[in-house]
């Protein structure tokens, strides 16, 4: 019982469950191999053993905190093809989709990748250090998702300002959503139209969130101020045409980390012509993209070492998204800090921000 227990999956299985007619199976593609799987184990898919740690309290949380509340806020959402009414319930969902970022192990990857990086470059300007082979050794957190959560899970009034649009597919059967193994897509078609470098952070203007909840569900929380959807009525959007839901497909496959998944119905021969168009694109696994360092003309004054998540930035032209006037009219700055929304939540996030490094 305990070592079923240390199967710690870093994408909950009730997900996964809603592309499966079965409950038990999936069908998966792997990006590496190139491999389709028409009835892969649930299971046995996105879990590592003690990934958030032996003694089960961050699993346990997640479980009951997270997965129990939001498992039934979206079986409703599916059931009745509407979004939550109260607040309790929608900060609930954006829990869910805040920590299933926080929580995978694409970001435990990047959160170590980084860590190693900076403490290497600081370790090669000690003299203690000069004759060690620094290469030779992997210098990892303990745990490094669990600090992610917990900041994903502060981070909730930072992105209640977000507008929610539920995407209904209704192609007739023609196409079907997919998701990943890393399902939640920060993405930014402001920035990226704009040719902008930044931009995906949860204070971004422009900020857009997708998430898959099912075959013919995806929700999108967005930029009001940014984007304008003239076809949604009352926060839902039918997309009636294949190619509409093509272009969401190609998000969704160009965010994965290791593994897409889909329905059974979904042949694969669609996946595989995804992989195709995608098969030139950065890929979000590839943490070396990440780090960028720059060394300075005196080699005893150290490195700048830049840090930037690997996100989509393939700029995709949702036919049923516009741009407002207002944002039009903005001007990005040279930096790459970009422009940060206008919430009452944010003004403070940024004023304490200040104070902290004033202090420090």
């Amino acid at each position: 019982m305990m070592a079923e227990k240390n199967r710690q999956h870093y994408v909950p299985k009730f997900y996964l469950r809603n592309f499966s007619e079965s409950k038990k199976s999936i069908a998966s593609f792997n990006l590496s191999r190139g491999l389709f799987v028409g009835e892969a184990s649930i299971k046995n898919m996105c879990q590592r053993n003690n990934f958030y740690g032996a003694d089960n309290q961050t699993e346990n949380f997640l479980g009951e905190k997270i997965e129990t509340p939001s498992a039934l806020i979206i079986q409703n959402i599916l059931k009745t093809n509407t979004l939550p009414d109260e607040l309790e319930d929608y900060a609930e969902l954006l829990w869910f989709i805040l920590t299933s970022e926080a929580r995978h192990l694409k970001t435990a990857e990047s959160l170590n990748h980084t860590f190693e990086s900076v403490l290497k470059a600081k370790m090669e300007l000690n003299p203690q250090f000069k004759e060690v082979d620094l290469d030779k050794y992997q210098i990892t957190i303990n745990e490094p998702a669990n600090v992610a959560i917990q900041q994903a899970i502060e981070n909730l009034e930072l992105v209640l300002d977000l507008e929610p649009l539920l995407i209904i597919e209704r192609t007739g059967g023609t196409r079907q959503f997919i998701t990943s193994d890393y399902p939640v897509v920060r993405y930014n078609s402001f920035y990226l139209k704009k040719q902008y470098y930044g931009g995906f952070g949860n204070i971004s203007r422009g900020a857009q969130f997708f998430i898959p909840l099912s075959p013919h569900v995806c929700i999108l929380l967005y930029d009001k101020d940014i984007y304008h959807i003239p076809q949604q009525e009352k926060n839902i959007l039918s997309l009636r045409k294949a190619k509409e839901v093509d272009q969401l497909n190609q998000l969704f496959f160009l965010n994965a980390h290791n593994n897409v998944f889909c329905a059974q119905k979904t042949k694969e021969d669609y996946i595989k012509e995804l992989h195709r168009k995608c098969r030139n694109d950065p890929k979000i696994a590839d943490l070396d993209r990440e780090i960028t360092k720059f060394s300075s003309l005196k080699s005893s004054e150290g490195h700048i070492i830049q840090f930037r998540s690997n996100r989509v930035r393939k700029n995709i032209d949702f036919s049923w998204l516009k741009f407002t006037k207002f944002s039009e009219s903005l001007k990005l700055p040279a930096h790459i800090g970009g422009l940060h929304r206008s919430s009452a939540a944010i003004h403070e996030y940024l004023r304490q921000r200040e104070e902290e490094y004033k202090m420090s």
